[in-house]
Formats: C-alpha cells, sequence, structure tokens
C-alpha cells in the first residue's frame, strides 16, 4: 500500500457533513487554506464505521 496520496487537500476545514446512503456514508470535508483556495474531500464509510459515527455523533457533547 503506498502511503502518499495521489491529491493531497490542505487547509482548515470550515464545513463537514456525513450523507448516509445504501452502501453506507460519505463523510464530506471542504478546507479553505491560507491564500483562500478552496478544497474538498471525502472519506467513504463501510457500514461499521457508519454505525460507529452515528454512535458518536448522538451523544452529548460532553461525552464524546
Amino acid at each position: 500500500m503506498n502511503d502518499v496520496p495521489d491529491v493531497e487537500i490542505v487547509g482548515t476545514v470550515y464545513k463537514m457533513t456525513l450523507q448516509t446512503d445504501s452502501k453506507g456514508a460519505v463523510l464530506v470535508a471542504y478546507t479553505r487554506d491560507d491564500n483562500g483556495k478552496v478544497g474538498r474531500s471525502w472519506i467513504r464509510l463501510d457500514g461499521m464505521a457508519t454505525n460507529y459515527m452515528r454512535q458518536r455523533l448522538s451523544r452529548e457533547p460532553n461525552q464524546l
């Protein structure tokens, strides 16, 4: 496995969404770098990861 990405998205995440579908979920992060350039990256989550994210997101903020 190659640990060097084909494309690297850098910057600070200013918006994040979790979108579910029949295959699990997709976590989408929108970033903005120091020059104002916007990037978008996404990660597909399988069923176990989706269940974990739902469990974490359903907790009270002080329980995270």
